[in-house]
């Protein structure tokens, strides 16, 4: 019941500032032109044929926002063509009809093994061919609705292409602020909290600043090198946050004083994301930079007075190395902020019109991601089949009563239905819940109005405007004002449209109690996927300490390497702390075990975040010359880590605390600084931990 209630609480939720009105615009044109252009030739079905390809193709550039590949939004065009000719053709056969809907619900199932755009066009390839291939043809009238929906698709990507209006700064500008926003309240969160959606926002606001987008413009430098300092200063507080959570175990004293000076950083960073947004607006970071530095000084003064210990000073040392570096970067942001330019409009969001992802290369390991994942006990196999199933039992259910609309059944599963549990619960609650009200929008337009069809073609506009401009801030609301716009389109072609509108909900609950009905007969165990990317972090990880103890152990410095190691072993994280999370909203016949589960991701970013410390350390010059015991230490972890990356883990010959223990005489006889055995210590400590998490897990 919990579940239900966040699923419905979500549903009726609306991020007003995630509102963007000009892409929702420049997106409904090409959908507005074509329905029009066919209404003015006297072809209502092709107008809404031309019309319905087009906004399956906005649809996409919305979810594959704010860069959706120009190959993929062609190959929406083309598949959506190919399923209403092949759904044409064999409509006069329903066996024949029916029996090719398996291979395109199977393909359209696998297809989330390579994300969630590839997974919208194999939905999208099944709504085409139930929906406008229901009607049966020739070839040639077959090929006629193919060319129709696909011309109204390539309409949908041409306007994405040529209508980029020469951009502006303010999209740019508010990406930039919602980076820097996430980052003033990662800083005093609690230590345990993960700091990929701060990286996530700060990527977007890279990714709209990018040479590609903005045609090679220079003003954008200033917003880049914010970017830029953002990007260090997550790590700085990721770290921070590491040695926040040792000291608090040491001796939590100092942690007030802290707090104090995260609070100042957050503080300015805060002010400096509504300068970005709102250029000219007064801000008073440098009051908070005043602040920062008191804090610092006071900090100084406790840790030379000889209050700590040796290692609660070990760690102030980094502790302060950190929020200086912080300060530093506080003070560079606000410098280019206010030196970045004030004139600044609305820009468009553009398609990537490069054209990559077809190398050799790339196409040997989909090829091998679809193998490997053709297995009964994978998530996407499992979700194949069950899409098979629950648009087989819809169409059959749909004839079975006689449905008038029945083929909306079908359609609601083929968009409801998910591979995991709370993405099904939510997604089909927000679609019913946005259909009962877009339904119930367009009944009472078209009954009081009866529109013309130019009056019709406004109401398209409208609809079509406000549906992309409300998706990112609410997905209830857009699906339903998509629903309202695809019912008023409808309206052309029929006269009863109360009736089409109670239709359309009641197919809807239809589609959306059998699909999780299907997910819960035969429920997708998470505990493979989950224990995969538990491998991919450990292995990432391991890639991760050994370019780090290298750099550590004055073996080599390759910047590129640490950073791309950094960057892999973030997502990797991610991607477990996200399966895990499903994992633990699934049904409790499938729910794993959440001491296992939470207690690995835990070890994984404690590992994550010592690493960072050595990092930091060995920049600043804190390295130590190899010796035999320290390079036996850097092969033990390495090892180990990959050791818990297997699936099925062995036993080790030397074990990462007897490693450390040899290697920490050769640290002391080296006058290492203390700073560096205490963060190995805590890689060691946490390794032990997800091995005996591992060895206990059923």
């Amino acid at each position: 019941m919990g579940n239900t209630r966040r699923a419905l609480q979500a549903a009726f939720e609306v991020n007003l500032r995630s509102l963007a009105p000009v892409r929702g615009i420049i997106t409904a044109i090409p959908v507005v032109v074509v329905f029009a252009v066919g209404l003015a030739l006297h072809n209502p079905r092709a107008a809404i044929t031309m019309a319905v390809g087009a906004n399956l193709v906005a649809v996409v550039s919305l979810v594959g926002a704010p860069r959706l590949p120009l190959r993929l939004a062609l190959l929406d065009a083309v598949a959506l063509g190919l399923s209403v000719f092949f759904g044409t053709l064999t409509g006069a056969h329903p066996w024949l009809h029916t029996a090719l809907l398996v291979p395109w619900c199977f393909a359209a199932g696998m297809a989330v093994i390579y994300g969630q755009t590839q997974a919208v066009l194999g939905s999208q390839a099944i709504v085409a061919y139930l929906v406008l291939g229901r009607f049966s043809g020739s070839a040639l009238t077959a090929l006629h609705l193919g060319l129709l929906v696909t011309l109204g698709a390539i309409v949908e990507v041409a306007a994405l292409v040529v209508l980029r209006l020469p951009p502006t700064l303010r999209y740019q500008r508010a990406m930039v602020a919602t980076a820097l926003s996430n980052l003033a309240l990662y800083a005093t969160t609690p230590a345990e909290e993960s700091a990929f959606g701060v990286l996530s926002s700060v990527d977007a606001a890279q990714r709209v600043l990018s040479p590609l987008p903005l045609f090679g413009r220079s003003d954008d430098r200033d917003l880049r090198a914010i970017v830029d300092q953002a990007r260090r200063a997550r790590l700085d507080f990721t770290t921070l946050a590491g040695l926040r959570s040792r000291l608090a175990e040491i001796d939590s004293t100092p942690l007030t004083e802290v707090h104090d000076a995260l609070s100042a950083v957050a503080d300015g960073v805060a002010q400096l994301a509504l300068a970005v947004r709102r250029p000219g607006q007064p801000t008073a970071w440098q009051t908070s930079s005043a602040r920062l530095s008191e804090r610092i000084d006071v900090l100084h003064a406790r840790q030379n007075s000889g209050d700590f210990s040796s290692d609660v000073e070990t760690l102030m040392t980094q502790i302060l190395a950190h929020l200086e570096a912080l300060g530093g970067q506080l003070r560079s942001i606000g410098t280019l902020v206010e030196r970045e330019a004030l004139d600044a409009h609305q820009g468009a969001w553009r398609l990537d019109v490069r054209w990559g992802g077809l190398s050799p290369s790339r196409l040997r390991d989909n090829v091998a991601l679809l193998r490997e994942n053709l297995r009964r006990d994978a998530t996407a196999f499992r979700h194949a089949i069950r899409l098979v199933i629950a648009v087989l039992v819809a169409t059959g259910l749909s004839h079975w009563l006689n449905l008038p609309r029945g083929y909306w059944v079908a359609f609601a599963v083929a968009v409801i239905l998910k591979p995991d549990y709370s993405t099904l619960l939510r997604r089909g609650v927000g679609r019913v819940v946005g259909t009962a009200l877009g339904a119930s929008l367009a009944a009472i337009l078209v009954s009081e109005l009866h529109p013309s069809y130019a009056l019709t073609t406004v109401l398209v506009a409208l609809a079509a405007a406000l549906a992309y401009t409300a998706w990112p801030a609410s997905f209830s609301v857009a699906i339903g004002l998509v629903t309202s716009l695809v019912l008023i389109m409808l309206s052309v072609s029929s006269t009863n449209s109360v009736g089409t509108a109670l239709d359309r909900l009641i197919d809807v609950v239809l589609g959306a109690v059998i699909s999780a009905a299907t997910y819960l007969i035969w429920p997708s165990s998470p505990a493979h996927d989950v224990r995969q990317s538990e491998s991919a972090l450990f292995s990432a990880l391991a890639r991760y300490v050994d370019e780090v103890l290298k750099y550590c152990f004055a073996l080599a410095s390759d910047a590129k390497a640490i950073s791309t190691s950094s960057r892999a072993a973030h997502f990797r994280f991610a991607t477990a702390e996200a399966a895990v999370a499903r994992l633990l909203e699934e049904p409790a016949a499938t729910r794993g075990d959440p001491h296992v589960e939470r207690g690995l991701l835990s070890s994984g970013l404690r590992i994550l975040r010592a690493t960072h410390a050595l990092r930091f350390e060995a920049d600043r010059g804190t390295t130590t010359t190899v010796s035999p015991a320290l390079e036996e230490l850097r092969h033990t972890l390495v090892t180990a880590l990959e050791n818990l990356g297997e699936v099925e883990p062995l036993t080790l010959t030397t074990s990462p605390r007897a490693a450390f223990r040899v290697a920490n005489d050769d640290l002391t006889h080296n006058e290492a600084t203390a700073s560096l055995s205490l963060n190995l210590d805590e890689i060691v400590n946490a390794i032990n931990t997800a091995s005996h998490l591992i060895a206990s897990a059923p």
